[in-house]
């Protein structure tokens, strides 16, 4: 066996190993979600975590781009033009000052961060952005204001 295929069977294995706890970690949070429905059945987590799935794998967009998986939008997006020009943001900043810069506005959705990030060039996953805003929420810069909320906390 070559050190290459080792290295692609190691890899192979760690790959497994991530997907087995990110399994368990959707079934401890459809666990958690069912106990705060008022339900802690067995087949009502489990219908939960099948919608879940199943409304996710319509929206991804399984075009191979170099391993990653992006979510298609489901409204039109406006066209560059149509996008105000007024910002007070230079250009090259990063993707914490342009959500600290629209959370400082208003209230803003996930969806809307998403949008602003896109707007200015950035192209952050869905996935990336929710890590983004989890270390921005610990460190004290921004605060959940609900359920898929965010807003300033200065």
């Amino acid at each position: 066996m070559s050190s290459q295929d080792f290295s692609s069977q190691k890899i192979v294995s760690i790959m497994k190993q991530e997907l087995a706890e990110a399994v368990e970690r959707a079934y401890a949070i459809a666990y958690a979600l069912a106990r705060l429905e008022g339900s802690s059945d067995a087949a009502h987590v489990e219908a939960s975590i099948n919608d879940s799935v199943s409304a996710l794998s319509s929206q991804l967009n399984t075009t191979p781009q170099h391993n990653v998986v992006t979510f298609r939008k489901a409204d039109a997006r406006l066209q560059e033009s149509a996008i105000p020009q007024s910002r007070d943001i230079p250009g090259g900043v990063s993707a914490q000052e342009l959500i600290l810069a629209t959370v400082r506005d208003h209230e803003a959705s996930i969806k809307e961060l998403q949008n602003v990030l896109e707007d200015h060039g950035l192209e952050v996953t869905p996935g990336n952005l929710s890590v983004i805003l989890s270390r921005m929420t610990q460190v004290g810069s921004i605060q959940r204001a609900g359920r898929g909320l965010y807003k300033y906390a200065g």
